[in-house]
């Protein structure tokens, strides 16, 4: 166990104090030790921290409080991923604000491909069985589904992972001692076979209306891309989306009937740029940069890439697009206009390409052959 494991809990739930100002502080004293040990002259000397920072980084009660986390968590089997754990995901520890310490049943991986899947608690059975299918379709693509265990599209799309022997997490906005909602205690037991449950919140912490828009930074931030099923037009799940243009995520989302309150949200959001979302082919193809896809089988690009003989299996659709990408970089519809290809016979295509490592697409949207 990390020694330092107590100071993380420690620094971590330290009230008063942004989660961004404790990253700062991490930069300067380079560990939460260091931190829990500095006296009050070098804590100001940081030039960041206010005189009630200071207090709180000094009092006697924090101190008692992270023993307290300690044996909670030992007693009730709770791991904790610290922001510097090497399973620590990646991706989330990226944003801007990332939780000082994940605490989880269950197993993360710092690299893996994950989409969230989030949508109004009053969902419509449209709602429902769409967020259960493309979910279950995601984990047939060795996709984790991520979302919140909440009533509606949450528990949804939790079960459509499961349904296929998908992987899924589910973030909490509350300690992992507690089932919210208590309905969804066999979904939890369900989740901890293959997945993970996981919450910024130490043992104890009850539910709260203002843990779930912070909770949903996480949601967010673990995954390549959120899809958003069903939301009103004041949606908690709006507030995933706009998260996740801030963390430079994809939004996605599913058009719903123009007269349903449940769909103003998501058909605003698609309004708005996010990409309409028919199918799990809408999604799978825009996160084939994170993980290659054939047969459900993860693809090794160098492999192709050290055998010259292999554009030679290309059918003549893959030929045509491969050899004119090899003079010129071209958006889609540059390429659709000079190969005269149908829309859908092209995104076949170049899905196809990108899946073998031979093409990319670039931030611009241009697609390049691959060095």
């Amino acid at each position: 166990m990390n020694p330092d494991l107590k100071e993380w809990v420690w620094l971590a739930n330290l009230h008063g104090i942004i989660t961004r100002k404790k990253i700062e502080l991490l930069r300067i004293f380079e560990s939460p030790r260091q931190i829990y040990d500095a006296d009050e002259i070098a804590l100001a000397q940081t030039g960041i921290l206010s005189r009630d920072n200071i207090a709180s980084i000094t009092s006697v009660e924090a101190r008692d409080n992270a023993n307290r986390f300690m044996e909670d968590l030992a007693e009730k089997n709770i791991d904790v991923y610290t922001l510097w754990h090497k399973d620590y995901p990646y991706l989330l520890k990226n944003i801007c604000d990332p939780p000082i310490c994940l605490y989880a049943k269950g197993k993360l991986f710092a690299e893996e491909t994950i989409i969230a899947v989030v949508g109004s608690r009053k969902a419509s059975g449209y709602g429902l069985s769409s967020a259960r299918k493309i979910s279950a379709e995601l984990a047939g693509y060795d996709i984790c589904v991520i979302s919140g265990m909440a009533r509606g599209i949450d528990t949804a799309a939790h079960q459509g992972a499961l349904s296929q022997g998908g992987r899924t997490i589910a973030v909490l906005g509350c300690g992992l001692d507690i089932v919210y909602p208590p309905e969804n205690k066999k979904l939890m037991e369900r989740i901890l076979e293959k997945g993970a449950v996981i919450s910024e919140y130490p043992p104890g912490v009850q539910p709260a209306p203002h843990h779930f828009p912070v909770r949903n930074r996480i949601v967010s931030g673990m995954s390549v891309g959120v899809l958003v099923v069903e939301a009103g037009e004041k949606s908690g799940s709006l507030i995933t989306a706009q998260l996740a243009l801030e963390q430079g995520r994809d939004v996605y989302a599913l058009p719903g009937n123009v007269i349903s309150v449940n769909s103003k949200g998501t058909n605003k959001l698609i309004q708005d740029g996010a990409k309409l979302v028919t199918s799990v082919q809408d999604i799978v193809e825009e996160v084939y940069w994170f993980k290659n896809f054939e047969n459900k089988q993860v693809l090794n690009p160098d492999n192709y890439r050290e055998s010259k003989k292999f554009t030679d299996s290309l059918d003549q659709d893959e030929k045509k697009v491969y050899d004119l990408l090899s003079y010129e970089n071209l958006q889609i519809d540059e390429i659709q206009s000079r190969l005269s290809l149908d829309l859908p016979i092209l995104h076949r295509v170049l899905l196809s390409l990108e899946m073998k490592g031979l093409i990319k697409r670039e931030s611009g949207g241009k697609y390049i052959v691959e060095p």
